[in-house]
This record gives C-alpha cells, sequence and structure tokens, in this order.
C-alpha cells in the first residue's frame, strides 16, 4: 500500500506528470499490481478506493468537557439562595 501512495504522493507534487503519457511512464517504472495501474490510468477512484479498503466516510465529533467552574458557580447559588432564606425564616 505504501508504494501506492508513494506514487499518488508523487503524481501530486510532480507538475511533469500533468498529461496522460508522464502517467503511464511512472506507472510502468513502479511495482504496483495491475488493477492498481489501470484504477489511476484511468481515475477510477472508486475501484482505487475498494482495492486499498479506504473508508471514504469519516465523522469526528469532539465534545466539550463539562467545566467544573460551571458547577461550582451553580453550587455556591444554591449556597447562597439557602443562607437567604434561612434568614427570612429567622426574622
Amino acid at each position: 500500500m505504501s508504494n501506492v501512495i508513494q506514487v499518488l504522493e508523487k503524481m501530486g507534487s510532480d507538475a511533469t506528470l500533468q498529461n496522460n503519457d508522464a502517467i503511464q511512464t511512472l506507472l510502468a517504472s513502479t511495482e504496483l499490481e495491475t488493477e492498481m495501474t489501470q484504477a489511476i490510468a484511468s481515475e477510477d477512484v472508486t475501484s482505487l478506493a475498494h482495492q486499498l479498503d479506504v473508508c471514504l466516510y469519516l465523522v469526528c465529533g469532539v465534545f466539550p468537557a463539562e467545566d467544573d467552574d460551571e458547577s461550582e458557580e451553580k453550587e455556591d447559588e444554591d449556597d447562597s439562595t439557602e443562607e437567604t432564606n434561612s434568614r427570612v425564616i429567622g426574622f
């Protein structure tokens, strides 16, 4: 698999590999499997992804952790409410 990645990387970074003849020359000099060579030459992304067993759809999510300060503030508010209620009751 690393050979395929190296070939694709070279194709993406080398400006001289922008025509079919240059790509065919590059692919002929590599030791890739015939199916992969054909998929790259024909620009068949689906076939290449299937051969490489690539997961095309990947979803990531980040959930922020609960802030300890908020829970402390809430506890402080609850304490002050209880103190206020006890003062009112005490009068």
